[in-house]
């Protein structure tokens, strides 16, 4: 027991606490029997249960873990509208770019000829973007679209001849390649560049010349799904079989079992593809490993191992290829024991073929332009430009433009710019800012490759010349003019004074022509004769067809101004004329008799 007031222990038959003096004679009687019962067992405050805490603490930790789980749920939905919609506003984008190159045809990426290894990066990676978006978008038709991606791989053709003698030649920071080991080294430094576009460099066999190589598995990822279902399916076969199959000194590079299925996938392509457009080309690369896996060297030095595994192989081929054209080659494999020649295998081999592979390559390294054809078709319906004519840098020559026309990188078009003159357009029909200024009356005629300008008023023929990168016209002399007109006789009328001039004729009809170098004004003049006169291409150029001596004025139609007389005569007798016309007229006779026979 204990005191109520100050909480001393005390004993039972106390009636006062004897350290405070508390009355305890109805107080601890009172708190005897209470504590009494609160000692009772169910009046015993109860412990805590770990087992509780432990239940509490699973309980938060599912609760967390389903309300982690809402929320990933949540954020991948949300991701997938994310993705959803970043795709649909990339196709987007990416049509948007097409069109923009549509309504401009001259910002389309042109293949040009590079001068470093950087500079070809950048323009083929142009290239390629731009051939995946026509690919996809373009409504041309699918032997259109054929046709420009076959004009793509031929590039890549010539692409591939570049090597360190001309393109890859810039410093590396190491020697040239002698051995395998620094050929890796350089190969490491370059492949990093030539990745983006799909190229890789390849070695000769002594490791000094390294040259530029196609990467199959980047072209069948980024064109495959563009192009036609058997393009497709020859794409994926050459990236499935991407290594090259021989090392240096003619052993195998990869093992018989990977060349046996390599020939059958070829060889099936084949049957199953009949009409494919690169026919031939798959014919090439099926011989060049047929003929490569059958004359390897490892296979003509004998060893037993190689020789078991060459028999063994050939063996499983003819088993898995019961129906095999191949079959008679691998059969003789087997069962010869010193190989076959190449004589036997031309004869046996059962596919016809014209070229091998390495013929097929490109001999210009010069790099075209594969959308030109795109470009031109582009502006003849987009633009009310009329082009006229094309001039060639290179071969300083002058075409007619029309459908045919070849457009080159050196290429300059002009177009009648209603102003008296010509605008230059580059070969991507973008203008220039050069000009070639024309008068309205002149006449433009195009001679032996070169654009001549007449001047009915000034009696004067000039040429559009074009050199150090600006187009000029200039006066042509009379000895000049006569490249161009060799079978004209030409008269300066500058030479001509008040007395009549006379000209001798040398044959029945001729051609003459009147210029002038003094830059006279001529405007209004004509001609006068005893007979008709033959009006030629030109206005000053006329023709006179008789053995007769025949007097020809040229005087002003109106007012005053200088009169101009000439004399033709000819110093043809007659006798030789009518021999001349007898001999013609027997032979169109005879021709006659000889054609009603027929």
């Amino acid at each position: 027991m204990f005191c109520p007031r100050c909480g001393s222990e005390i004993k039972n038959n106390q009636k006062f606490c004897i350290n405070c003096g508390y009355d305890l004679s109805e107080d601890v009687r009172e708190l005897s029997n209470k504590n009494n019962i609160y000692k009772k067992s169910y009046y015993k405050e109860e412990k805590k249960s770990n087992i509780n805490v432990d239940f509490n603490s699973i309980f938060n930790l599912i609760f967390k873990i389903i309300f982690a789980l809402i929320l990933l749920f949540v954020g991948l939905i949300g991701l997938k509208f994310i993705s959803h919609y970043i795709s649909n506003n990339n196709f987007n984008t990416d049509k948007s770019k097409y069109e923009l190159y549509m309504e401009d045809p001259s910002s389309i990426p042109e293949l040009v000829q590079p001068e470093c290894v950087q500079d070809l990066v950048k323009n083929l990676k142009d290239v390629q973007n731009f051939l995946v978006l026509y690919l996809k978008y373009s409504q041309d038709s699918m032997e259109q679209k054929a046709k420009v991606f076959d004009n793509y791989r031929q590039q890549l053709l010539k692409i591939e001849t570049f090597s360190n003698e001309n393109l890859l030649k810039e410093d590396i920071k190491n020697s040239t390649p002698q051995t395998k080991k620094e050929f890796n080294k350089c190969a490491s430094y370059y492949n990093k560049e030539l990745a983006p576009v799909g190229l890789k460099i390849v070695s000769d066999t002594a490791y000094a010349k390294y040259y530029l190589k196609e990467d199959y598995r980047f072209t069948y990822k980024k064109f495959g799904q563009y192009v036609s279902s058997d393009m497709k399916a020859y794409l994926y076969l050459r990236a499935k079989h991407k290594d090259e199959f021989l090392e240096n000194g003619g052993y195998l590079a990869t093992t018989p079992k990977e060349m046996n299925k390599r020939i059958s996938d070829y060889e099936k392509f084949l049957v199953n593809n009949p009409n494919f457009e690169k026919i031939n080309e798959v014919k090439d690369y099926l011989y060049v490993y047929t003929f490569g896996y059958i004359f390897a060297n490892d296979r003509q030095e004998m060893k037993a191992i190689r020789h078991n595994t060459f028999r063994k192989w050939d063996k499983k081929f003819i088993r898995q290829n019961k129906n095999s054209k191949l079959n008679p080659i691998f059969s003789k494999m087997v069962t010869s024991a010193n190989g076959i020649s190449s004589n036997q295998f031309d004869n046996l081999y059962p596919y016809e073929y014209e070229k091998m592979l390495e013929s097929i390559r490109p001999i210009n390294g010069e790099l075209d332009d594969i959308f030109i054809d795109l470009r031109k078709e582009l502006i003849k319906d987009i633009s009310s430009v009329g082009y006229k004519y094309v001039y060639s840098q290179t071969e300083g020559m002058w075409t007619p433009f029309n459908d045919a026309t070849k457009i080159s990188k050196d290429s300059l078009l002009v177009a009648n710019n209603e102003q008296g003159g010509f605008d230059v357009y580059n070969n991507k029909f973008k203008k220039t800012n050069q000009v070639i200024n024309i008068q309205n009356n002149e006449q433009v005629i195009l001679k032996r490759g070169q654009l001549l300008v007449y001047n009915p008023q000034c009696l004067q023929i000039s040429k559009i010349d074009y050199s150090y990168g600006n187009f000029s016209v200039k006066i042509l002399s009379s000895k000049e003019i006569r490249t161009y007109f060799p079978d004209v006789l030409i008269i300066n009328v500058d030479n001509i004074g008040n007395s009549p001039v006379q000209v001798t004729k040398d044959k029945e009809k001729q051609s003459y022509m009147l210029i002038s170098h003094a830059g006279s004004n001529f405007d209004g003049y004509i001609l006068h004769s005893d007979i008709p006169l033959g009006q030629e291409e030109l206005s000053n150029m006329f023709s006179i067809n008789t053995i007769e001596t025949v007097n020809v004025e040229w005087i002003p139609a109106t007012g005053d101004g200088k009169q101009y007389f000439i004399t033709f005569i000819t110093n043809i007798k007659e006798s030789t004329i009518q021999t001349d016309n007898s001999q013609n007229l027997q032979n169109n006779t005879t021709s006659n008799t000889n054609n009603n026979n027929q």
